[in-house]
């Protein structure tokens, strides 16, 4: 937190205990957090004061602190008041990367929860093994594949981690070109992509029946943008296939990765949807796309700021908000060409510690 930012928080937190005294609902701020899009207060209230009355007064602190909306909910420090940051900032994954270095293999640095802490997530865990990103257009979608990306390529050896990229619009991965972390050229047209999870499919069978185990071959994280898109072009073909990895691809070592806006039932199959433990889900237009994206209700998904703004839900009511990690096409391109193929590699780590955060 910036010397510039504690005479903000400390006005804010008098301005909120003010409101709770001239209701007769007194609490003190304990403490709180600063992220980089949403600031939490810890609210210790008097015995007498009831979570339903603070909750009653959700409008009228956020009209008092001057912030579009405010949200109170329970937790381990107590009552919860969460606003937003007015002065958010970007999180740069270049800068972030050395912070939480050395790494394990098989994990991923995606960003910094909004309580400060790096968020990465191992590909390998059982809570994790596939992810479904959703988010409407300039929710930050592509942006979070390509830093998806940018862990795999600058963090794994090709030995240890490959990439199988399927886009059809052509653009998200196309900085990854000759990387010898892909398996093949980024794909674009629906007739590759689907012979592409063919083979997919049969390297899958070929490591079962060989009892091959994923430490003793390449792991390979098949990355999708416009998952709808391409289930829609190639139809029963696609879904059947997807299926059959999100089935069974933890064990031989195959993790997908799928970005879409919606991932409706219209589109995706129940069978896929329920595949995928671990969601990524960004701003959506409203509270129904918003349950439909998460696969549960609550999480107040349409009330995002986008721009990398992203929840991040695995297994029970573990629910973590997070700023997605940046990194430009043109910075990637000058980090691969320092790095890869001169026999470096960062090995990326998964903390244990409270949702630094083990996904």
């Amino acid at each position: 937190m910036s010397q510039q930012m504690r005479p903000y928080l400390e006005a804010q937190a008098d301005c909120v205990e003010a409101v709770l005294a001239a209701h007769r609902a007194p609490g003190h701020i304990t403490g709180g957090t600063v992220g980089p899009r949403l600031i939490r207060f810890f609210l210790n209230p008097a015995p007498h004061t009831r979570f339903a009355a603070i909750k009653h007064l959700a409008d009228d602190l956020a009209l008092a602190l001057k912030s579009p909306s405010l949200h109170v909910r329970r937790g381990e420090e107590g009552v919860i008041l969460e606003f937003a940051n007015p002065t958010p900032r970007a999180v740069d994954f270049l800068t972030l990367l050395p912070e939480v270095r050395p790494l394990q293999p098989a994990t991923v640095l995606l960003g910094l929860t909004d309580e400060g802490a790096p968020l990465l997530v191992r590909l390998a865990s059982p809570d994790v093994a596939h992810i479904l990103v959703a988010g409407t257009t300039g929710s930050g979608k592509s942006a979070l594949l390509r830093t998806l990306a940018a862990s795999v390529v600058l963090g794994h050896a090709p030995q240890a981690l490959r990439l199988l990229c399927l886009d059809p619009k052509g653009r998200a991965f196309r900085v990854l070109t000759g990387l010898p972390h892909l398996t093949r050229p980024p794909v674009v047209g629906v007739a590759e992509a689907i012979e592409a999870l063919h083979s997919a499919v049969r390297m899958m069978e070929v490591r079962d029946r060989r009892g091959e185990t994923p430490e003793a071959v390449p792991r390979i994280v098949v990355l999708i943008d416009e998952l709808s898109d391409l289930v829609m072009q190639g139809g029963a073909a696609v879904s059947d296939l997807l299926t059959r990895l999100l089935q069974r691809g933890r064990e031989a070592g195959i993790h997908v990765v799928a970005a879409t806006q919606r991932p409706s039932a219209a589109v995706l199959s129940g069978l896929m949807r329920a595949n995928f433990p671990l969601r990524l889900v960004g701003r959506v237009v409203s509270a129904d796309d918003a349950r439909v994206a998460s696969g549960r209700a609550g999480t107040n998904a349409h009330l995002l700021h986008g721009r990398g703004d992203f929840l991040a839900l695995g297994g029970g009511e573990v629910m973590v908000r997070f700023q997605v990690a940046y990194i430009a096409e043109k910075a990637l391109q000058q980090q691969l060409t320092a790095n890869v193929g001169v026999g470096h590699a960062l090995h990326l780590a998964l903390p244990t510690a409270p949702l630094k955060a083990e996904m």
